[in-house]
C-alpha cells in the first residue's frame, strides 16, 4: 500500500494523489524521464508552483530615512541577506536522513541581525496532477549572521521522479534599519531523483 505524508491538501486531493501516484511507467512522463528530458507538463507544473513570481533572493536592509531626508546608504549601513532552495537529492546522512530524498533551504546575512529563519518544503510531481507537497521541514532560526538551513525529507522510492524544493526565508532587521522584516520564497530547479 502506498503510504505518503501529504500536508496542506484536502481529502479529495489526497485521494487523487494516491490514485495518480501509481500511474503507469509507460506514460509519456515516464518515457521522458527514462530519456532524461524534462517533459513540458512537469515544467508547466513547476512554473505554476512558483506562482509566476520571481522573488529577489538578496534582500537588503539599510538605515531608515530621517525627517530631514534619506540617509546616504554607505556600505557599512547596508546589510545584505541571501536565500536559496537547494536541489532535492538522495540523502547521504549529515543533517538529512539516510534512505530519504532531502530538500534544503538556506538563509544567511553578511552582518548580524536579530532573526534569520529558514524552512524547506519538498514537492513531488504526480503525472497529470502537478506538484504536491510531500514534506514540510521544521523551522531553523536564530540571531546572528550564520547560515540557517531548513530540511524537508520524504522516503526514497525505487522509481525516478521529479522533485522541487521550496524555501521560506524570514529576516528581521536590527533597530534603525528598513524594512523592519522581509519574508520571501525561493524555488529550486526541477530535479529527477532516483534512489
Amino acid at each position: 500500500m502506498l503510504r505518503r505524508r501529504v500536508l496542506g491538501i484536502g481529502l479529495a486531493a489526497l485521494l487523487a494523489v494516491s490514485v495518480a501516484a501509481v500511474a503507469s511507467p509507460a506514460s509519456a512522463a515516464g518515457s521522458a524521464m527514462a530519456a532524461g528530458a524534462i517533459p513540458q507538463p512537469v515544467l508547466d507544473a513547476a512554473e505554476a508552483l512558483a506562482g509566476g513570481q520571481a522573488a529577489a533572493v538578496t534582500p537588503t536592509f539599510s538605515r531608515k530615512p530621517t525627517t530631514r531626508g534619506p540617509v546616504a546608504a554607505a556600505a557599512e549601513n547596508v546589510i545584505t541577506c541571501s536565500a536559496r532552495a537547494q536541489y532535492p537529492h538522495a540523502s547521504t546522512g549529515g543533517n538529512g536522513i539516510p534512505g530519504s530524498i532531502d530538500g534544503k533551504a538556506d538563509s544567511w546575512c553578511d552582518a548580524p541581525i536579530p532573526y534569520i529563519g529558514a524552512q524547506a518544503e519538498l514537492y513531488q510531481y504526480v503525472p497529470g496532477s502537478g506538484f504536491f507537497l510531500v514534506s514540510v521541514g521544521s523551522l531553523n532560526s536564530g540571531p546572528g549572521n550564520k547560515t540557517y538551513t531548513g530540511v524537508a525529507f520524504t522516503i526514497c522510492q525505487s522509481v525516478p521522479n521529479y522533485y522541487v524544493t521550496k524555501g521560506i526565508h524570514t529576516y528581521t532587521a536590527p533597530g534603525g534599519y528598513y524594512p523592519p522584516s522581509v519574508t520571501l520564497t525561493t524555488q529550486s530547479p526541477i530535479v529527477q531523483v532516483t534512489c
